[in-house]
């Protein structure tokens, strides 16, 4: 008969290498969004005159979509505030959406988007992940 502390510890081994195969799954899938993300972007390059640069990446679990802006001198907090704002709206429902049918999202796997101006200076930095999907 197996001792409580042993039992104990094979389960939570168990568990935990289940866990770290998930989350390698996870972070593979990740790389694989990542690419096919980064190619889309490459081929897709915007032409409004701000977005200067554009990539995709992964980090763990995440696909990380960074943009390099070219913005004026001039722009004001405020403005930059509102611009934030406005972002966010445009961007969270539709990549949670998403995310929402994708079997990882429950694993973790989420988005992150990053701007930044051409001195690498961070806009905005934000993630579409469950606790910003919740309710919408």
């Amino acid at each position: 008969m197996m001792k409580p502390k042993l039992a104990m510890a094979l389960v939570l081994v168990a568990a935990t290498t289940f866990s770290f195969a998930d989350d390698r799954k996870v972070e593979a899938y990740a790389r694989a969004a990542a690419e096919a993300g980064d190619k889309s972007l490459k081929q897709n390059q915007p032409n409004d005159g701000v977005t200067k640069s554009q990539r995709a990446f992964s980090q763990g679990k995440a696909v990380i979509y960074e943009y390099v802006l070219a913005i004026r001198a001039d722009v004001t907090e405020q403005q930059l505030a509102a611009w934030r704002s406005a972002t966010r709206s445009e961007v969270v429902p539709p990549a949670c959406t998403l995310l929402k049918r994708d079997e990882f999202f429950k694993q973790g796997f989420h988005f992150r988007y990053r701007y930044l101006d051409r001195s690498g200076r961070v806009l905005d930095d934000f993630s579409v992940n469950k606790p910003a999907c919740e309710g919408l």
